[in-house]
C-alpha cells in the first residue's frame, strides 16, 4: 500500500474515533422536558392532513399515515383492541360508507418524546350516512413513531365524551 494511501486511511480513521467520541460525551436529551417544537409543529399539521384526507375521501393516503404492521393496536369505542388487519379494514369500510365529513379538533396537544409522540384531542365530527345526518364528540390519542424522516401512526383510541362531565365544566 501506498504511503499516501495509508497515511489517508490513518487520517479517516482519527476523525472516526474522534467524532465518535464527541458524539458518546454529548449530553442525553431529557425527554421528559424537552419540547421538540420543530417535531411538535410537523405532527400537529400532521394531525390536520389526516383528518382533511378523510374528508376528501383519499383512504390510499390515510393509510399512509399509519404504520400498519404486528406493533400496531387501536381501541374504538370502548370495544376490544384491534390489531392492524382489523384496524384497517374498518376505517376502510366506515370512512367509504359515509359523506359530508366534517371535523373540528380541539385542544390538540403533541408531546414528543425523541422518536415517539403522542397527540391528544377533542374532535367534533359529522357526517352523512345516505341521508342520515351523524354527529359524535369524540377524546382520541393517536401515538406516533419516527419512520426515517415521517411521523406514523402506531397506535389509536377513540371514545365517545360523556357529556354529562362537559355539562359540568
Amino acid at each position: 500500500m501506498k504511503k499516501a494511501n495509508v497515511l489517508t486511511l490513518l487520517f479517516i480513521l482519527g476523525i472516526a474515533i474522534v467524532a465518535c467520541q464527541q458524539k458518546a460525551t454529548e449530553p442525553r436529551k431529557d425527554i421528559i422536558t424537552e419540547m421538540y417544537p420543530e417535531e411538535q409543529a410537523k405532527i400537529e399539521k400532521l394531525v390536520g392532513d389526516i383528518y382533511h384526507s378523510v374528508q376528501k375521501k383519499e383512504l390510499e393516503r390515510l393509510k399512509s399515515y399509519h404504520l400498519y404492521g404486528p406493533k400496531f393496536t387501536e381501541f374504538k369505542n370502548g370495544g376490544l383492541r384491534h390489531d392492524a388487519e382489523a384496524g384497517e379494514k374498518m376505517e376502510r369500510e366506515f370512512f367509504s360508507a359515509f359523506s359530508d365529513f366534517q371535523y373540528n379538533l380541539q385542544d390538540l396537544k403533541v408531546n414528543v418524546f425523541g422518536d415517539a409522540a403522542i397527540a391528544t384531542f377533542h374532535g367534533d365530527f359529522s357526517a352523512k350516512m345516505g341521508e342520515k345526518p351523524l354527529a359524535f364528540q369524540l377524546q382520541s390519542t393517536l401515538v406516533f413513531v419516527k419512520d426515517g424522516d415521517n411521523w406514523k401512526i402506531v397506535h389509536e383510541h377513540f371514545s365517545p365524551i360523556d357529556k354529562s362531565f362537559l355539562d359540568a365544566k
